[in-house]
């Protein structure tokens, strides 16, 4: 069995959380790539995007929320080693400001897309210590621990953004057509989705 079955690592993540965000009724994009160019002769438009967005959540109401994952790791003593909220919390900022949606060399809207931000924190447990909440605070974004059963706990929900731009978000939303393989029936999901259920099979064959 390889490491990565054994670890909840961002993979297993993901795919939890597309099934809790699809059990709302949601849809759902994965590993939205920086610099996403737009192969149809009818846009003249483009999306760049760095950091690569993990997860976005499109729900029934229209709101869309970005998701920063960060799943544990192999530590050289071979145990886990479950990431802290200060390791993704440069990226998950730089989500209010994406996707950035470019004409040429021109950027249409000047803000970002998401109505809110999580950064999504693999954890053996449902804790964090008072300096992480202390940090996570002062930033305009939520944050979450994904648990190793593939539950998740909500430590702090996120905020409007700050620089959300309301007209991005409407050609956001009108062309999410342009998402499609990053979709449930793209290759990425698929991928993630035979990672994912290695690692919840092992989970239950466990208990």
């Amino acid at each position: 069995m390889s490491e990565n079955v054994r670890l909840f690592n961002e993979d297993a993540v993901a795919y939890a959380l597309h099934g809790k965000c699809v059990a709302s009724d949601s849809q759902v994009f994965l590993q939205f790539h920086h610099n996403l160019k737009i192969a149809r002769s009818d846009r003249g438009w483009y999306y760049w995007c760095a950091p690569e967005l993990d997860l976005i959540e499109v729900r029934p109401d229209g709101r869309v929320v970005g998701y920063e994952l960060k799943g544990a790791r192999q530590h050289k003593s071979g145990l886990p080693d479950f990431p802290a909220m200060y390791d993704g919390i440069g990226q998950a900022v730089a989500y209010l400001d994406l996707p950035t949606i470019c004409e040429g060399q021109r950027r249409l809207f000047e803000g970002g897309v998401f109505d809110g931000v999580y950064l999504v924190c693999a954890r053996e447990r449902a804790k964090i210590d008072e300096s992480e909440r202390r940090v996570l605070g002062v930033v305009p974004i939520g944050g979450m621990l994904a648990l190793p059963d593939g539950q998740f706990e909500t430590v702090k929900e996120a905020p409007q953004n700050p620089i959300q731009n309301v007209g991005a978000k409407k050609h956001f939303l009108q062309n999410l057509d342009s998402l499609e393989k990053h979709g449930n029936s793209g290759r990425i999901f698929r991928r993630i989705k035979e990672r994912g259920e290695a690692y919840f099979n092992r989970v239950v064959a466990s208990l």
